[in-house]
């Protein structure tokens, strides 16, 4: 039962804030999206969970349109960290609101992995703690048994204990190879840990999809010395600097060929080395503007 986003279209205030998104999800995968703030991640994951309408576009689950079908939402879970409305709510009582909401909601697991974190069932949630609440809902999106799970920022704030606890409890629901979990981040060292694909927005667009073992195997993160402060063309032609410091230049380079790096040693670099590339490293050779650093020439 794949996940099938068709030219995904949203505006909010007059501004398009989603601007003919597509992109498809199988079962068992574990995606990451990033994108600057403000780039419509937390606006995505809503249009997608039917808490927005859209403006363009279609979700299609099993190629049925959701829209059209509502016993298809139990098969998606977005808990909003900024709605507020369950705060005054106990555990409990949102652990009822739930089994209605999704027929399949799993009760056991539920109150286990509830005793597991030593989560109070009947404390208030406006009590809770950060780290206590951001487990709660991943507990509680686990739990509705949905296909896919939708994450925004699950691990904003937490200490490292909490944050590796809520990583083990997705990493164990998606081995079973049944259900995928789409998670918005900004903490990529994290991110890249887990995840099976990065999904990156730019001003509203989706602007790469990455499989990160292709990723890996094609592009090459490489610091380069010259003679001069010059950039070489062919650098910046095939090339996202990312960091200038004198005559030492680091570069992404995300279609690395044979071909390419016989270029770049006809620049005669008086020295270059390929250094560990990271998916920070792709998201600053994509979305860092010229405002953000000033490249030195």
């Amino acid at each position: 039962m794949s996940l099938v986003i068709q030219n995904l279209t949203k505006l909010i205030d007059g501004h398009q804030t989603l601007d003919a998104i597509s992109f498809s999800i199988a079962p068992g995968q574990i995606i990451g999206v990033i994108g600057r703030n403000g780039v419509g991640k937390t606006t995505l994951f809503r249009t997608i969970n039917g808490q927005y309408l859209t403006d363009a576009g279609t979700v299609l689950l099993d190629n049925q349109v959701v829209v059209d079908q509502p016993a298809l939402r139990t098969q998606l879970s977005f808990v909003d960290p900024q709605a507020n409305f369950f705060r005054g709510a106990t555990a409990q009582q949102v652990q009822w609101y739930y089994q209605a909401a999704y027929p399949d909601f799993d009760n056991a697991k539920f109150t286990t992995l509830l005793e597991r974190y030593h989560l109070p069932l009947n404390r208030k949630l406006r009590h809770f703690s950060k780290g206590m609440f951001g487990l709660f809902t991943i507990i509680l999106s686990v739990c509705t048994q949905a296909q896919y799970l939708f994450l925004d920022e699950p691990l904003d704030g937490l200490d490292v204990l909490i944050r590796k606890n809520i990583l083990s409890i997705l990493i164990d629901e998606a081995a079973t190879g049944q259900r995928s979990i789409i998670i918005a981040s900004h903490n990529l060292a994290e991110l890249e840990g887990v995840i099976d694909r990065a999904l990156m927005l730019k001003d509203g667009h989706l602007i790469h999809d990455y499989e990160l073992e292709t990723m890996r195997s094609q592009a090459r993160k490489i610091q380069l010395v010259y003679r001069d402060k010059k950039i070489p063309a062919v650098v910046q032609q095939h090339g996202h600097v990312v960091s200038v410091s004198g005559r030492i230049i680091v570069v992404v380079f995300e279609d690395y060929t044979p071909a390419l790096a016989a270029a770049i040693e006809a620049t005669q670099p008086v020295f270059q080395e390929r250094l560990p590339l990271s998916l920070t490293d792709l998201f600053m050779a994509n979305l860092t503007d010229e405002q953000d650093f000033e490249l030195l020439s």
